[in-house]
């Protein structure tokens, strides 16, 4: 005798192995890839200035403030600050940048590296035909096998795999050969005499290059001692090692001030104070001389690295317990301690306490401490679309993730 089942019940069944199957599936996706089904997006880095770059755990970029040039990836709005969209980058991103000059750069796990906004000095790596600006990006030419980028002004720097390094943009005529390339140079160049580079502070019209072993490269204008040989002259010149310093893991500069951070946990100063950036608790005026060598700026013994602001002309330290101390300009409370419209000449700390990660960039300070929070201090025009508050931010602020991770 021949069972019939009914079609309903036949139906059922077969419905149900095949959400089993489903949920098998997906468990063993799970398992097999079990950061991808724990882990939220995150921040892991922010370059700003005017704008500002996050860099996420998934690979991918978000973009938000000032688009006035289309350094956001987005067709240009003259005024106000957009809120954060994510840039269409062809691969997964390992590092970006954040041009002075209203450009975006973003470094690829593949070692190229794209481009985009405002290029009136062939700083996106490409002679822009009938325009300044591109607001989509796109690839830097001449550039492979990149290790790290940053961006000055109006132009930007790369740091290749094999030590190397390349300049583009407003490069100056001292670098150039003696002849300066108008309007920039549209394809990186080698510099000279830099070799086995781990990473570049500042930019072509002067700046440092720490090499992997400790040692430090200086190159620019020397009026007020930024070279580190000692003395302090009317010249421009090419790289040169900055005697009397080594064992350097990290290095920043902003306003002719140099402030280096070295295995033994001190930290070094030499160049412009104009600022206060030297950290010694005073100031000077137009007309000093400089510090043409390098010198202990702090008593601590415990730093980890330094970092600067650009427009904000201001250098914060992590120590290595996860506490930040800060010194130099203090404008807009992008030192974080309360003050605003005044310098800050001693390094004062900021009570911030375990600081996993931190960044500085324009007049802007961000820090994500080990809670996975994410905090923000500095200039006002950020401060209503990070923190919904208006006014310059003297004391770091928790701001949602949301406001970064769209």
């Amino acid at each position: 005798m021949v069972r019939v089942f009914p079609v309903r019940v036949m139906v059922t069944r077969r419905l149900r192995r095949c959400a089993l199957a489903v949920c098998i599936a997906l468990l063993a996706d799970a398992a097999a890839h079990p950061l991808r089904a724990q882990t939220p997006v995150t921040v892991t880095q922010i370059s700003a200035s005017w704008h500002i770059l996050a860099l996420l755990s998934d690979g991918t970029v978000s973009a938000l403030g000032s688009n006035r040039s289309g350094q956001l990836g987005r067709p240009k709005v003259v005024r106000g600050f957009l809120p954060a969209a994510r840039v269409d980058l062809p691969g997964r991103v390992v590092q970006v940048a954040a041009g002075d000059d209203d450009a975006s750069y973003a470094l690829l796990e593949n070692g190229t590296v794209w481009a985009w906004g405002r290029g009136v000095s062939n700083n996106l790596g490409v002679r822009l035909s009938g325009a300044t600006e591109r607001h989509t990006p796109g690839q830097v030419t001449g550039l492979a096998d990149v290790a790290r980028i940053t961006a000055s002004g109006a132009a930007a720097m790369a740091v290749m795999r094999d030590g190397s390094v390349r300049a583009w943009g407003e490069v100056p005529a001292f670098l150039t050969g003696g002849n300066r390339v108008f309007p920039g140079v549209a394809t990186p160049m080698t510099m000279a005499g830099l070799a086995d580079i781990a990473d570049i502070a500042g930019g072509p019209a002067g700046g440092y290059a720490l090499t992997r072993d400790g040692r430090v490269y200086a190159w620019g204008p020397n009026i007020k001692g930024q070279l580190g040989t000692g003395t302090a002259a009317v010249e421009e010149r090419g790289p040169a090692l900055v005697p009397g310093i080594a064992g350097v893991v990290s290095i920043a500069t902003v306003s002719g001030a140099a402030v280096a951070v070295t295995r033994d946990g001190r930290v070094w100063s030499w160049g412009s104070n104009e600022q206060g950036g030297l950290g010694h608790g005073t100031d000077a005026d137009v007309t000093e001389p400089g510090q043409p060598t390098p010198a202990i700026a702090t008593n601590i013994t415990d730093a980890a690295e330094v970092k600067a602001g650009t427009f904000g002309r201001h250098f914060i330290v992590r120590r290595r317990n996860g506490t930040l101390i800060g010194w130099g300009n203090s404008d807009w409370g992008q030192l974080g301690t309360g003050i605003a419209g005044d310098f800050q000449l001693k390094p004062t700390p900021i009570k911030l306490p375990d600081v996993e990660a931190y960044w500085l960039g324009g007049n802007f300070s961000f820090a994500l401490t080990r809670d996975g929070s994410l905090w923000f201090w500095g200039e006002e025009s950020a401060a209503p679309g990070l923190l919904g508050v208006r006014g310059n931010q003297r004391l770091p602020a928790r701001m949602p993730l949301t406001k970064v991770v769209p």
